[in-house]
């Protein structure tokens, strides 16, 4: 009887649980499940919103990796170790640990995530459909473009993983990019991505065009070496009529230009005061924007001058940059000018009811004498109620200008002499230098570098080129401070720069190789 009673008892505490267990099966409101998601137009166009979204997040990571293992920018900062993540990219100490080369290819892996889960899951069946899995692949490409080029043999995922397939083994590069031009080719003739109907049509918006697909394939078969292919279809882009420079250089990152003639691609952000932080690229311009704390730009609120007092000092442009805009165009360069100021031209700024003035005893960290103008931090841009934090200006991923100097390379490394220097001589004209009467790689270069300094180009051409043993060689070998008067160094390092044989590929994070099993770190790391 005893026993009877126990088995009723459980039989009883059992269906008691399996109903409550029951009850607390509740659909979590306000959400929509996976199987009933991918089915709508709407949930199309909300999936690849989202793509477009993590897109945007990946810029604050991609300015600073790719401009810190440049020679373009000086770490900088309010002293030493205010940022040491950015030191150690800059001086070429970092290490698999690296917060910011890290974030930047987890970044990226989730944007490749979004991607496919756009492109695996809707067929095009609809104008908006087509038009999602066009611009997801877009994005994927643009993701495994930056990871081929930056480390190397990378996973290559095309799908949406279960848990068992997490353990992902290093990708084959050949496939990898036969991946990003299948990516490309297909979103480019699938005839869902919208086209400008003139250099002034400003309809498209923040969208991905098809010109810039076309661009970044280009842009891709350069680095593979394959030179007239991409000359080919940079020319198309040229062709197209669509795109020119634009005649004021000083405006090129400007709001006064966003969706302008030059911009293939922008990130776009609107002057929104209630989510001044969901806007734009958040903070990047504070992080840029001149050490506030150490600069007096009291003048702001007189209204005699437009730099914002809220800015942390990061970015700051080297002493190479500055001597290779003197060396072509002179102290008083056109372009030069409006890139970057020397002390005595800031301190003109203002003057004389405020000239802007490093303040008495303090020193700017990371600076050689020179401040960024192209990229500048100004009050008629800031959002309200972000405090110099957020900007309503576009985030510019490709200009027109690029997409020149692209074409130019391409042209010239296929022997077409004459077309490469028709293109180099439209940026040296927007320039106001004289057209020259032939080309080499090595005038391209250093057009190159002049044209889209600190617009996260140059490390990876570099790379490609084999250049960046030798111009990367002393990074981080001593580090400036500038008092206003002179250029001091008082830290130095035992190792710094770019080693040969190692540094071709940065390392695979080191989470990403304490989780996948599978993955083989690079050479030297």
């Amino acid at each position: 009887m005893k026993i009877k009673f126990i088995y009723l008892l459980i039989c009883i505490a059992g269906l008691t649980f399996s109903s409550c267990e029951d009850q607390l099966v509740v659909d979590q409101q306000g959400a929509t499940s996976v199987e009933s998601f991918y089915k709508t137009d709407t949930d199309a166009e909300q999936a690849v919103a989202a793509v477009y979204f993590q897109w945007r997040s990946q810029a604050y990571n991609d300015f600073f990796l790719k401009n810190c293992l440049s020679d373009d920018v000086n770490s900088g900062g309010g002293s030493r170790g205010d940022n040491a993540i950015l030191e150690q990219l800059n001086e070429y100490k970092f290490s698999p640990s690296n917060s910011t080369a890290s974030g930047y290819f987890s970044g990226l892996y989730t944007l490749i995530y979004r991607a496919n889960l756009v492109i695996n899951n809707f067929t095009e069946e609809s104008a908006a459909k087509k038009k999602a899995i066009a611009e997801a692949k877009v994005a994927r490409a643009w993701a495994y473009f930056n990871l081929v080029t930056l480390w190397g043999p990378v996973p290559l995922v095309t799908k949406p993983l279960s848990p068992s397939e997490y353990q992902q083994p290093n990708g084959v590069i050949t496939e990898l990019w036969a991946l990003i031009e299948k990516d490309l080719n297909e979103a480019i003739s699938s005839g869902a991505l919208p086209e400008k109907s003139g250099v002034s049509d400003k309809s498209i918006g923040a969208r991905l065009s098809k010109q810039y697909a076309m661009a970044l394939l280009g842009k891709s078969q350069l680095f593979e070496g394959k030179n007239a292919e991409a000359a080919t279809t940079l020319k198309a882009v040229i062709n197209s009529g669509k795109y020119e420079l634009i005649a004021d250089y000083s405006n090129v990152l400007r709001k006064v230009e966003d969706f302008g003639t030059e911009n293939l691609f922008e990130v776009n952000s609107i002057n929104d005061g209630e989510n001044a932080f969901n806007q734009g690229t958040t903070i990047l311009a504070t992080m840029y924007g001149w050490r506030s704390d150490k600069i007096s730009l009291v003048g702001y609120y007189m209204k005699a001058h437009d730099m914002y007092p809220t800015g942390w000092g990061f970015a700051n442009p080297t002493k190479s940059l500055y001597d290779a805009f003197v060396e072509m165009e002179g102290k008083d360069g056109y372009r030069l000018n409006n890139t970057l100021k020397t002390y005595d031209q800031v301190k003109a700024i203002g003057a004389p009811l405020a000239p802007i003035t490093i303040n008495a005893g303090t020193s700017l960290y990371g600076h050689e004498g020179y401040f960024n103008w192209k990229f500048r931090l100004i009050g008629s841009e800031v959002i309200t109620n972000s405090w110099g934090y957020a900007t309503d200006n576009n985030y510019r991923m490709m200009r027109y200008a690029e997409v020149l100097l692209l074409a130019a390379e391409a042209c010239l490394q296929s022997g077409d002499q004459a077309n490469a220097l028709k293109y180099v001589n439209q940026i040296r004209t927007r320039a106001k230098l004289p057209a020259l009467t032939a080309v080499t790689l090595s005038d391209i270069k250093k057009e190159k570098r002049l044209e889209l300094c600190v617009e996260m180009v140059r490390y990876q051409d570099l790379i490609r080129w084999g250049d960046a043993s030798t111009t990367l060689a002393n990074r981080g070998k001593q580090v400036p401070v500038f008092n206003g008067t002179t250029v001091t160094y008082p830290y130095s390092n035992d190792t710094y720069g770019f080693k040969t044989g190692k540094n071709e590929l940065l390392p695979f994070p080191e989470h990403e190789m304490g989780v996948n099993q599978n993955l083989v770190q690079n050479p030297g790391w």
